[in-house]
């Protein structure tokens, strides 16, 4: 036995440990505080929007079978001589992103052979995508959520051409500015150049030009009208 032995065992000191208040709801329970998301990670979702599965919004409901039925008066509509037993998507389910929706606009009321023909041939399809397309418009397979997303990305991308043309009405006065100083039009790298400026590096760039100009001009060496007199 060691002297180390007969010592009494010892304890290291701790900070007490701080009790954390708990939130409760309403009804005295115990919640949990939710979490925000990161701002990059919201950005992500920024343009979900929940809805029904793909699956789900290629089926036809029933009430438009019924209103299709209804305008094929029992009949065939590619053959003309069968009853017609089936709901044909002219603008097919599976055909990629755009995938046909079961709207009206989408539907052909087909007997079974006319309705395998025309999914196997893709002459038969094209043809009858071509008379939709005339009938009801170029995006006749679209339900509402997809006409949704289009306006979106049409009104994002109208929206990306004013800024694009505003842009270009900022940098067109100081592209002439630098071409008349040169003597020559500018070359796409220099316009490129001109064009990676932000607004407020543009407005220095600009007075820095014009007044090298006008020191230039008052120095007796150049004037910016020269160029444009006989």
């Amino acid at each position: 036995m060691t002297e180390g032995d007969n010592m009494p065992h010892q304890t290291f000191w701790k900070p007490p440990k701080e009790e954390k208040s708990k939130k409760t709801s309403s009804l005295g329970r115990g919640r949990k505080e939710k979490k925000l998301l990161p701002e990059w990670k919201q950005n992500l979702f920024s343009d979900h929007t929940p809805g029904k599965s793909s699956a789900d919004r290629a089926e036809f409901p029933p009430k438009v079978i019924k209103e299709l039925i209804a305008e094929a008066d029992g009949q065939c509509q590619h053959c003309k001589t069968a009853p017609d037993t089936t709901t044909h998507h002219v603008w097919p389910r599976g055909r990629g992103h755009n995938r046909g929706r079961g709207v009206k606009t989408n539907g052909l009321r087909l007997c079974g052979p006319c309705h395998d023909m025309i999914q196997t041939n893709e002459g038969l399809l094209q043809e009858w995508i071509t008379i939709y397309r005339e009938k009801y418009g170029d995006y006749f397979w679209y339900d509402e959520q997809d006409w949704e997303e289009h306006n979106r990305k049409l009104a994002a991308q109208e929206q990306a051409e004013r800024e694009r043309d505003e842009r270009m009405r900022q940098i067109e006065p100081v592209a002439d500015l630098v071409a008349s100083a040169a003597g020559r039009p500018l070359r796409a790298k220099e316009l490129r150049l001109i064009e990676s400026f932000d607004t407020k590096a543009l407005q220095v760039f600009t007075g820095m030009v014009t007044d090298a100009l006008n020191g230039y001009a008052a120095a007796g060496h150049y004037r910016p009208t020269d160029r444009f007199e006989d």
